[in-house]
């Protein structure tokens, strides 16, 4: 740039030595006036020290600029108003045009101490990472971005279920949703990147529907499924005999990374088909060319003693064997039911505002309707839940989720009443889900016994299942009114800790007697 100088009228080059000319020092003066920072990432770091501290309440208000840089003025107050954490802040070490707002490290104790809590809270409802693996890096100064968004989103969803570290939480998942938005602007040719992409987009999302609301959950589930898509990771067996021992030749870090890769793809396809199973949307994996195998039982995922294929879905799921109790293949097969009792309305209503139904569709509703019935007295046979014995989250998720998908089978022969001409079976059908509502309630009055941390993410949907359908009936039958109110009180109870009950208890307001704002104050508390 060629500017006058002040005692010459020949141009001056800036790139010579000396200082700098007239016309800079005037642009300087106008950008950075007196007693204003000069290096606005010095503001973001004490921007984000105020956060962690308690002492701002939007993390993301800094003014992000077009190179990048985030200028914003730090907000100060006394922070001898809350006790203060060993925390601190230190640059980022990301590659170039990583943003500086991910920089959120923490000391050796604190570090230690969120590592240990995800594994012994928040694994069981997102058991996508082997701990070996994931503390061999944990500490690398010099991990990738992936990799911090990944640590980053299990920190986020531990301190919401820690009393003394959840301050930590809203600073920690801003920072997250920063990292995710960089991350989808660069091209990463990594394939370890990518999943380690994807495992922290499926945490979130799991954090978001439990903390923030559906939609939000639903957008971060939806990124991470069409990465998975995306990997291939439907297909990750594809071609592999029943019996050959390529598992045997292969490392076992090899071993290790592939079960994450399936775990990854069967959990995705879990949120698929629960997220279906609320808001009835179209399904999004075809399980007609799964071509992944069942995910391994944890114990031997954890330990790498992988020599052992698992077997498929398509096979296992019309197995009489009892399901693996407490394991991620026995939620992926109640997550395939659930699944095809939703496809199943869904092709009727299609059915019937095209051509009418079809036999087609009664094939598919009695052979569903028969697998239902025996997976769920196997499941109460081997998993029962008694009011003599205390209760336990690995016997109470499975019943309440074969339970789930009973009363949403039922669910469409009563959508169908106009076109079904035998009013005796949709006699029985009512009766069934009447039966069925009344074990689910019975369940969840356990499930309300555990402790916070022992409930999972997703207990409240068959519940909710449960108000739609007396909601549906207490016109015609005068005892669904009683259970009804049963069903709210409960449904208010679990609002406390799961915001998926305080969206639907702030969109069902007149059933409570409260103002339609019940949730959007706390919503407007987690931006």
């Amino acid at each position: 740039m060629s500017s006058p100088s002040p005692s010459s009228d020949q141009p001056q080059s800036r790139n010579r030595p000396g200082s700098a000319c007239a016309e800079c020092r005037r642009r300087k003066m106008r950008s950075f006036p007196p007693g204003s920072q000069e290096r606005p990432f010095e503001n973001l770091a004490a921007n984000l020290e105020n956060v962690l501290f308690g002492r701002t309440q939007d993390p993301v208000s800094a003014e992000t600029s077009t190179n990048g840089d985030v200028a914003a003025q730090p907000t100060v107050h006394s922070w001898n108003e809350e006790p203060q954490l060993n925390v601190l802040l230190n640059e980022f070490n990301a590659p170039a045009g990583a943003p500086s707002v991910g920089a959120v490290p923490v000391s050796d104790l604190l570090h230690a101490e969120l590592d240990q809590l995800y594994f012994d809270r928040a694994h069981v409802f997102v058991p996508i990472l082997n701990a070996r693996r994931y503390l061999s890096w944990t500490r690398d100064s010099n991990k990738s971005v992936s990799r911090r968004c990944l640590q980053y989103a299990m920190w986020t969803i531990t301190t919401s279920m820690s009393a003394q570290l959840e301050h930590l939480c809203e600073p920690l998942y801003q920072s997250v949703r920063q990292l995710l938005g960089y991350l989808q602007l660069v091209d990463r040719d990594s394939e370890v990147d990518q999943i380690e992409h994807v495992q922290a987009l499926l945490i979130l999302a799991v954090y978001e529907f439990t903390h923030h609301n559906f939609r939000r959950g639903w957008v971060s589930a939806g990124q991470g499924i069409r990465l998975v898509q995306l990997m291939d990771l439907h297909k990750l067996d594809l071609g592999q005999a029943e019996n050959t021992g390529s598992h045997q030749a292969s490392t076992l870090e090899d071993l290790v990374c592939a079960e994450e890769k399936r775990r990854v793809f069967w959990v995705a396809y879990i949120l698929d088909r629960l997220i279906s199973l609320r808001h009835e949307s179209p399904l999004t994996f075809d399980e007609r060319i799964i071509a992944t195998r069942l995910p391994a039982r944890e114990e031997m995922f954890q330990t790498g003693q992988l020599s052992q294929m698992t077997g498929f879905l398509s096979k296992t799921i019309i197995e009489d064997r009892p399901l693996l109790k407490a394991e991620l293949s026995e939620m992926v097969i109640l997550a395939s039911l659930c699944g095809k009792t939703v496809l199943h309305r869904q092709q009727a209503v299609a059915e019937q505002a095209d051509c009418g139904i079809s036999n087609s569709f009664w094939e598919r509703h009695r052979w569903l309707d028969a697998v239902l019935i025996k997976k769920g007295r196997t499941i109460s046979a081997v998993q029962p839940v008694t009011p003599t014995l205390p209760a336990e989250p690995v016997s109470l998720t499975p019943n309440l989720m074969i339970q789930s998908a009973i009363l949403y089978h039922c669910m469409t022969l009563e959508l169908l009443a106009r076109a079904t001409e035998n009013s005796e079976t949709l006699r029985q059908c009512r009766q069934r889900a009447l039966l069925t509502v009344q074990e689910i309630i019975r369940l969840t009055e356990a499930v309300l016994q555990l402790s916070y941390f022992e409930i999972s993410p997703f207990t409240p949907l068959p519940i909710l299942l449960c108000a739609q359908v007396l909601m549906m009936y207490q016109e015609t039958d005068a005892s669904c009114v009683l259970q009804l109110q049963e069903v709210l009180g409960m449904v208010q109870n679990l609002a406390n800790t799961n915001y998926l009950c305080r969206e639907w208890v702030n969109q069902h307001s007149d059933l409570f007697d409260l103002e339609p704002d019940f949730v959007l104050a706390e919503e407007e508390s987690h931006g």
